[in-house]
């Protein structure tokens, strides 16, 4: 069984397949409790398929780009569990697992995740029998970003109405989206990808294995 944790962001998920067969998924509005919730929501998941954490024969983990605080909680979870075990681990880009659940074809997709002060981590994708990355992630503007975009595009990830109304000011009818529920980061397209991965034979080192962040950490007051 394939666990796959997505921490990335402000939004937490977890899903579950075996042979390729998604068996549960959960994602919710963890804000930043990654560490109060993550654990108990897997024994929960667990429980409702049957199983415990030793029926787990690999791990998958969200690599960001996203929030500092939220991805390290979820990369130390996998590396644990993958450590105790002895099981593969498998790292996935965040904003690959969002183009791919997308997978429209004929489109350029720009999947966004917030990074904070208006600052977007964004890659263009295309999708045709599988995601295709044609650009590497990086941090932008919504301005930069639809200097960027040539013709019509479709944008998904974290998009409230503030940015969906801002890519249209920009883009016009250029800027397309997909419906509001299918805008939200679903862990099983993360479990999918990563169990291609592993039938391919891939897996990730466990002690080099890091996040991507693309934004600036958050420091405390005081």
């Amino acid at each position: 069984m394939l666990l796959a944790i997505d921490t990335a962001t402000t939004i937490t998920g977890l899903a579950l397949c075996k042979g390729g067969e998604l068996l549960a998924e959960c994602a919710w509005a963890s804000g930043r409790n990654h560490t109060a919730q993550l654990l108990p929501q897997l024994d929960m998941l667990l429980r409702h398929v049957g199983a415990g954490r030793s029926d787990l024969r690999s791990v998958a983990v969200a690599l960001g780009p996203g929030s500092w605080s939220g991805l390290r909680v979820g990369l130390s979870v996998a590396k644990g569990l993958s450590l105790a075990g002895g099981l593969p681990l498998l790292g996935v880009s965040s904003l690959e697992a969002l183009a791919y659940q997308q997978q429209r074809r004929g489109l350029p997709i720009y999947p966004l995740i917030r990074l904070g002060r208006d600052r977007f981590a964004c890659a263009e994708f295309a999708f045709d029998a599988w995601v295709e990355r044609r650009g590497p992630d990086h941090n932008v503007s919504l301005e930069d970003l639809a200097a960027e975009v040539g013709g019509r595009a479709l944008f998904c990830g974290d998009l409230d109405d503030q940015v969906r109304g801002r890519l249209q000011d920009l883009l016009g009818e250029r800027a397309l989206f997909p419906s509001p529920a299918a805008t939200l980061r679903r862990p099983g397209f993360l479990a999918e990808l990563a169990w291609q991965r592993l039938q391919s034979g891939d897996q990730d080192d466990v002690v080099a294995l890091e996040p991507v962040y693309l934004g600036e950490a958050v420091k405390a007051k005081g």
